[in-house]
């Protein structure tokens, strides 16, 4: 039987666990939460897990680990320190880091952990909707053999675990497609003006658009919640900000001149300042509208 830990029940956290609690219902494993919520950690146990009362409880007593936390700064509360995952971990197992964090500061754990403890950077990508509905893709630092006896699981809630490599892989990957994400985003705020300001029916062009050579994700899922006004609040602008500095960090940390990359980190750090870091992530094309003097509405 295997014990399963899980700590961060958050929006994506929350989504995953609930999905691992499935799989272990139906196996002979079994699922230990931890969570500054104890609301939250309440509907797990009434469910079936088991409740930690600590960081150093789920490391005592789990075979594998998974943490989805906020950033490297969570991520290195919970590795470091007498009650930490590095102090406490038992004898071969394996944690699995979900988080979007920072190359540098995986690395740093990785140097301090014991040789018996096997870390795996393992971010998501999906959405809280893939964390629930288990179609999250998982892009993982890790080891053929390893991630071989892990499919089952990661199955439970993922619709694809990809291996991009060895340790740091997975941060690198996911930070990649971050990269572009926001890259575009803030373009479909320019190329919406541009049809806004030429009396365009910004409707029809969202059709064209997805009928083109710049049909992607962002296209198709974000320029409606540009046109309806909501700017997409599944994701917070804050949060945005803070993944573009980790990608500017990342070319920084790996000696690439990320020219726009630094452009666009500086127009998300211009709307948190604006706006709140608490506003929906796509508020940063209110920039663009407010510059204007105008509203892109369908």
């Amino acid at each position: 039987m295997m014990k399963i830990g899980f700590i961060g029940l958050g929006n994506m956290g929350s989504g995953m666990a609930d999905n691992i609690l499935k799989y272990c219902l139906s196996t002979d494993n079994s699922l230990c939460v931890f969570d500054i919520n104890a609301a939250v950690v309440a509907s797990f146990v009434a469910r079936g897990a088991k409740a930690a009362e600590s960081v150093q409880d789920i490391a005592k007593g789990c075979d594998v680990i998974f943490t989805s936390l906020p950033s490297s700064k969570q991520v290195n509360q919970v590795a470091f320190g007498e009650e930490g995952i590095l102090a406490n971990a038992k004898e071969g197992a394996v944690w699995f880091e979900t988080s979007t964090n920072e190359l540098s500061e995986w690395e740093k754990v990785c140097e301090a952990a014991l040789g018996y403890l096997t870390l795996v950077d393992a971010p998501i990508t999906g959405g809280s909707e893939g964390a629930a509905a288990g179609t999250l893709t998982m892009l993982l630092g890790i080891e053929e053999d390893v991630l071989e006896d892990f499919k089952p699981l990661l199955a439970s809630f993922t619709k694809k675990a990809v291996r991009m490599g060895p340790s740091g892989a997975g941060y690198v990957t996911k930070l990649v497609q971050l990269h572009l994400n926001y890259l575009v985003a803030q373009g479909i705020g320019e190329a919406l003006m541009l049809g806004a300001k030429a009396d365009l029916n910004l409707r029809t062009l969202h059709e064209v658009l997805q009928n083109s050579c710049a049909q992607s994700y962002v296209v198709d899922r974000y320029i409606p919640k540009v046109l309806d006004g909501s700017y997409d609040p599944s994701f917070a602008l804050g949060l945005a900000t803070k993944d573009m500095r980790l990608i500017t960090g990342l070319g920084d940390h790996l000696g690439v001149d990320l020219t726009l990359a630094s452009k666009v980190y500086e127009t998300y750090q211009t709307a948190t300042e604006s706006y709140g870091p608490d506003v929906p992530h796509l508020s940063v094309i209110k920039l663009i509208e407010d510059g204007s003097n105008k509203k892109l509405r369908g």
